[in-house]
């Protein structure tokens, strides 16, 4: 008995393609299907799946769809699996189907069994449906492929399907959730890098208050700007700073100091800005002269974090147009403290993100542990040696971070799999890279780290995947984080060896220099002493505990 499974209702509609996969595969070992909720209605008229069953189904006198009611009643009922038989012979069985620990429905299965190929076996089934006995023998000798003992072993089959099939969507959900996180997480950073307008929000509070100073001198005609912040505790604090323009530059000490004792101590009963046109030369630091001075206070996330004030002005007194001046600067550079703040707060959150990203995947094969952090500084002390900017070599670190991300969507019984993997489980390894590059596809500021992530088991000689690319087909990305993967497999401890010495693993990399790594890159890196270059990447884990990876454990 098949389920149409294509319109599912209610509960398991959202297990719609899962079913479908389970009906395939059943219907693969020749076993009908049939799908109910929990409230016993079936989710489609069902169809048996081979005319041997058709014609004992389609008989008024077949006792097959009400034996296979039955146990799926009893399943639905004591939300456990069952095995059975019909009157006929034929094997039955169901396995319940949870929902949030709920049971939401039952499969169950049956089919026809070897014994009923007996002649007497089959006589009996004839006579007692009324169907003619040399038309449902030459059927059945087709329908009639499993022996009534193996009704427990389909059982297991269709609930380790149905475990599998599940926990694929829930992966699958997983990842399209992560991928929109990383995305959100981008276009929020980008929101709060543009807010700052013309200043970049990614500058330094030296360089953004220096500006500030600088067009304060030159619209208010003062002798000197200047603002002090005082580093204030806890996490996303902003950094201490004095910055001077004009006449008083050169003694940014004394000014801070004047600032800090002076004007300071008036913010801490009110935000409002002052002005003392009538200085008191008693609050004047020793090498300073103050004639008048307006200041405001800097504030973010309601804490008065510095001052920012314009001191002696050139000509008369300041008046209520610089106050107002003075505060919606302070404003904007409130906002600015607030917002670079801010960005780094969330870029911290974001590589915090990616960090723990990385080290759940490492953690899935205990021998990976710190393995894609210690690619992504190689990746990054690589690429600076092959010539690339600052900029590109952070992005290389980020590409090192993520270029095990695709092992998300490799079952955790291959990636930790001890023992030789198969060919098609080898083939299930090889498809992390093109997996990888698909979680962050859509995420534009990431594009060009995917370039990477997806070639970095390419080879030179085109024995790599999953593309088998050879030649100047393999971007440098994916050239320079392949290497450093290499050079920390080979610098790690495995179950099946320890890890290589300085002087083997640059054998080693020698001799698949051309033909597995890129030569120029491989000189940039033994160029170094690879002694000291491990001690700075220690590798925290101890070989007894660990496994193999898993793209090692396959013979070529």
């Amino acid at each position: 008995m098949t389920a149409s499974l294509k319109n599912s209702s209610r509960c398991l509609a959202t297990l719609g393609p899962a079913l479908r996969r389970i009906e395939s595969r059943m219907a693969e070992l020749g076993l009908n299907v049939l799908v109910r909720e929990a409230d016993g209605s079936s989710t489609e008229n069902w169809t048996p799946l081979n005319l041997f069953c058709q014609i004992v189904c389609g008989s008024a006198h077949s006792p097959c769809a009400a034996a296979l009611e039955a146990v799926a009643a009893g399943v639905l009922e004591s939300g456990q699996s069952a095995c059975g038989s019909s009157a006929i012979g034929c094997s039955l069985m169901a396995v319940p189907v949870r929902l949030r620990r709920k049971t939401a429905g039952v499969i169950a299965a049956c089919c026809p069994t070897r014994e009923m190929l007996d002649e007497e076996a089959m006589a009996r089934v004839c006579d007692r449906l009324h169907i003619d006995r040399q038309v449902a023998q030459r059927l059945a000798s087709e329908a009639c492929r499993h022996g009534s003992d193996q009704a427990a072993d389909f059982m297991r089959v269709l609930e380790w399907l149905l475990q599998d099939c599940q926990a694929l969507d829930v992966a699958d959900d997983e990842l399209t959730t992560l991928s929109t996180n990383l995305a959100n997480t981008y276009e929020e950073l980008s929101l709060v890098y543009n807010i700052s307008g013309t200043v970049r929000v990614t500058a330094g509070a030296d360089e953004f208050l220096q500006k500030v100073c600088s067009e304060m001198c030159e619209v208010m005609k003062i002798e000197t700007a200047a603002a002090v912040i005082s580093a204030a505790p806890g996490k996303g604090a902003v950094q201490e700073a004095v910055v001077v323009h004009g006449s008083w530059a050169r003694q940014g000490d004394l000014v801070g100091q004047l600032l800090s004792q002076s004007v300071s101590p008036s913010f801490r009963s009110s935000q409002r800005p002052i002005i003392a046109n009538a200085w008191d030369a008693a609050r004047d630091v020793a090498g300073l002269s103050v004639h008048n001075l307006v200041a405001v206070p800097l504030v973010v996330d309601q804490n008065v974090v510095g001052v920012l004030a314009a001191v002696n002005k050139l000509s008369g007194d300041f008046d209520s147009i610089d106050m107002k001046l003075i505060s919606a600067v302070g404003s904007q550079a409130s906002v600015f403290l607030d917002n670079n703040r801010l960005y780094a707060d969330v870029q911290d959150l974001l590589m915090g993100v990616l960090h723990a990203l990385t080290a759940s995947i490492d953690a899935k094969d205990p021998y990976t542990c710190g393995h894609s952090l210690r690619v992504a500084k190689l990746s990054r002390q690589l690429a600076l040696a092959c010539g690339y900017s600052r900029d590109k070599a952070e992005r290389l670190y980020l590409c090192g971070l993520l270029h095990d991300i695709g092992k998300i969507g490799v079952p955790e019984r291959i990636l930790c799999k001890t023992a030789r993997l198969t060919d098609e489980e080898y083939d299930v390894i090889k498809r992390h890279p093109g997996i990888g590059a698909k979680i962050l596809t859509g995420i534009r500021q990431l594009e060009d780290v995917t370039v990477g992530i997806v070639t970095h088991h390419e080879r030179l000689d085109g024995r790599g995947y999953p593309n088998a690319l050879q030649g100047d087909e393999i971007p440098k990305d994916g050239r320079i984080v392949g290497l450093a993967d290499a050079f920390d497999a080979l610098t790690s401890d495995r179950v099946y060896r320890k890890a290589l010495s300085p002087e083997q693993v640059i054998a080693e990399i020698r001799r698949c220099s051309g033909t597995q790594f890129d030569p120029d890159v491989v000189e940039k890196l033994l160029a170094w002493d690879i002694g000291a270059l491990l001690a700075d990447m220690p590798h925290a884990n101890a070989g007894a505990d660990l496994q193999a990876p898993a793209e090692n454990r396959h013979e070529n």
